[in-house]
């Protein structure tokens, strides 16, 4: 009748040493994440999530260590989620474990977080245009100074169009032809440089003549 319980207490033995002998969870592996708005422009401040937690934030520099723990060729999505004034990309960054026969090499995984505006320069070049006002929106944004140059700087969402108006309204400059020009620009994906050139003519003044005297002779 003590087999039995000897049996069990075998077992038990043998159990531990299977668990005392069972392998090591593997380390944890180490990967970066590289952020830019545009190529070369280090993106800071981003969190990265993984599950909805936070599991690093980028630097200055736009990289983000991370520490992940699991088995070879596990797949891990990461949420990127951008700072104000930037747009968080739609879908996951999908990061799988890989151990690279050189342990110093560090695997770089790369997301971009696009500006919601682009910065626009647009140079103005008016001929014959001098101290005339740059509209925008209906507001006045710069004006042009006496050899009718101005520079206007905006921040517009990319793909979205935008219009200028060179202003011929106020006094002195009525008679400037053509009339309130306006030029029209639609932004792209990056900050850039436009052009909006003018060339105004004078319309000239009318002179009023005096009536002509009747021919004939004259009614007493």
């Amino acid at each position: 009748m003590r087999a039995p319980a000897l049996s069990v207490a075998m077992a038990y033995w043998v159990g531990l040493a299977l668990w005392g002998c069972s392998a090591p969870p593997p380390p944890p592996l180490f990967v970066k994440v590289l952020v830019q708005s545009d190529p070369g422009v280090a993106t800071p401040g981003v969190t990265i999530l993984s599950a909805g937690r936070p599991v690093g934030t980028t630097g200055a520099d736009g990289v983000a260590g991370l520490t992940l723990r699991g088995e070879e060729g596990q797949s891990f999505d990461l949420t990127v989620e951008c700072p104000e004034g930037y747009k968080s990309p739609a879908g996951a960054l999908t990061v799988a474990l890989r151990r690279l026969a050189d342990p110093a090499k560090v695997p770089v995984y790369q997301a971009s977080c696009q500006p919601t505006t682009r910065a626009v320069v647009v140079a103005i070049a008016a001929d014959k245009g001098a101290n005339l006002p740059v509209l925008y929106l209906g507001g006045e944004v710069a004006r042009t100074d006496a050899s009718g140059a101005a520079d206007v700087l905006l921040h517009v969402p990319p793909g979205e169009p935008f219009s200028l108006t060179l202003s011929t309204t106020e006094k002195g400059a009525e008679g400037l032809r053509p009339q309130s020009p306006v030029a029209s620009f639609n932004v792209k994906e990056t900050d850039d440089v436009y052009v909006f050139a003018a060339r105004f003519t004078m319309e000239a003044k009318r002179v009023a003549r005096p009536a002509a005297a009747p021919k004939g002779p004259t009614r007493l």
